[in-house]
């Protein structure tokens, strides 16, 4: 994601005319020695997710502002990320079957196999599973059926286990927390063993492990974890993502349905249609306006997410990639298109020879009351010559 760009600023030495005619007495033409120096400049790529209302606005580099470790950094570029020529989404489908249940497997691979075709609209997708060790089932791929039989096979896997009459999973009272550890980071090596270039996108298929109590109110209030808990492990892994520039998406798609959907007309107009009839008047007459377009949000179910104790663990690994929960199928479709419509930052990085550094990362839209989504960390990433061999998590 940096891209390097060097400038050659020459100078030219003075010679003095004598020393030229004593060094040529024929009058032959010197070659006037020339010195320069090499500035490198580089530019790091950060992806953003934008309101609704600013989607179509004509955004410059310069409305956004964006702090690097608390120090602003330079936007030289700025633009959707749909202005690619072509679709330029890494996506990782990652079905964790250690974290995830059988039924939390079956039903988010089939909602996902449902939505093969959005997918590999973005670009390319890979299937991974993890049980042992990760293992592809898919290469990355663009094409809507190898992905939609994959993820097809793994729901009727998941299906078997599900069915099976011995299987009868008891969740434990206290969470495995070595357990939870050795998964995070069998996924942070797998995703670093070839980190991808442009935007990329994890679909973590996995269930939030059970945590005591104090340990969910941290998460949700961003406090540091103790250390060697499974709250701990959860923070560090987001941070990592986030510094690495994955917009992690769990999904723990269940059975149940998303709950009764809301009414999207004012109240207003809800009074108006119940007063309709009736023999003691009516409401004077004012401008309709079109009721505002229904989200996933409209649903219960999708709210609930936000806050149930269930999804606190992977809310933590969300937030800080710009990512968000799924647990229903009502929200993909509406979950994909916003990847779409997400905006590609460059700034200029400062030429460090060591790299590796994670810093806070913050962007914002100065003047505006809107807010942007962005990840909450960022990696300063070293020359090309001296970067890390993979696996350096």
């Amino acid at each position: 994601m940096t891209r390097a760009r060097i400038s050659i600023v020459s100078g030219l030495a003075a010679i003095a005319a004598v020393a030229a005619v004593a060094l040529h007495p024929h009058g032959c033409a010197a070659q006037t020695p020339r010195f320069s120096d090499r500035l490198i400049v580089r530019e790091r790529e950060i992806l953003v997710d934008l309101p609704d209302e600013l989607q179509k606005k004509p955004l410059k580099p310069g409305d956004f502002q964006v702090l690097v470790g608390g120090q602003p950094r330079e936007v030289t570029r700025a633009e959707p990320v749909s202005s690619a020529g072509e679709p330029p989404w890494t996506i990782v489908v990652y079905v964790d079957r250690v974290l995830a249940s059988p039924a939390t497997a079956l039903y988010s691979s089939l909602a996902l196999a449902h939505h093969a075709a959005e997918l590999t609209r973005l670009g390319t997708v890979e299937v991974v599973v993890a049980d042992s060790d990760p293992r592809r089932t898919l290469s990355p791929s663009r094409e809507a059926q190898p992905l939609e039989r994959a993820l097809n096979e793994l729901s009727a896997t998941a299906r078997a286990d599900r069915d099976r009459k011995d299987h009868r999973p008891v969740p434990p009272a206290e969470p495995d927390a070595e357990r939870v550890r050795r998964q995070l980071d069998k996924l942070l090596a797998f995703l670093n063993a070839r980190p991808p270039s442009g935007p990329h996108a994890l679909l973590l298929v996995a269930d939030g492990p059970e945590l005591p109590a104090e340990q969910l109110a941290g998460l949700d209030r961003g406090s540091p974890a103790a250390p060697r808990t499974v709250a701990a492990a959860l923070q560090q892994t987001a941070r990592l993502l986030a510094a690495y520039g994955w917009v992690t998406i769990p999904v723990l798609l269940r059975k149940d349905e998303a709950g009764s959907q809301a009414s999207m007309q004012s109240d207003v107009e809800t009074l108006r249609q119940s007063s309709a009839g009736s023999s003691h008047g009516s409401l004077p007459p004012t401008i309709a306006f079109a009721p505002p377009e229904a989200t996933s949000l409209a649903f219960r179910g999708v709210i609930d997410l936000m806050v149930m104790p269930r999804t606190a663990t992977l809310r933590a690994l969300a937030r800080p990639t710009a990512g968000t929960v799924i647990g229903f199928e009502v929200q993909l479709e509406e979950v994909l298109a916003a990847l779409r419509r997400r905006w590609r930052l460059w700034i200029i990085e400062p030429d460090v020879p060591a790299g590796g550094l994670i810093q806070s990362l913050a962007v914002t839209l100065p003047g505006r009351r809107e807010t942007v989504r962005a990840p909450a960390w960022l990696r300063s990433s070293p020359p090309e010559e001296t970067a890390p061999a993979p696996g350096g998590f």
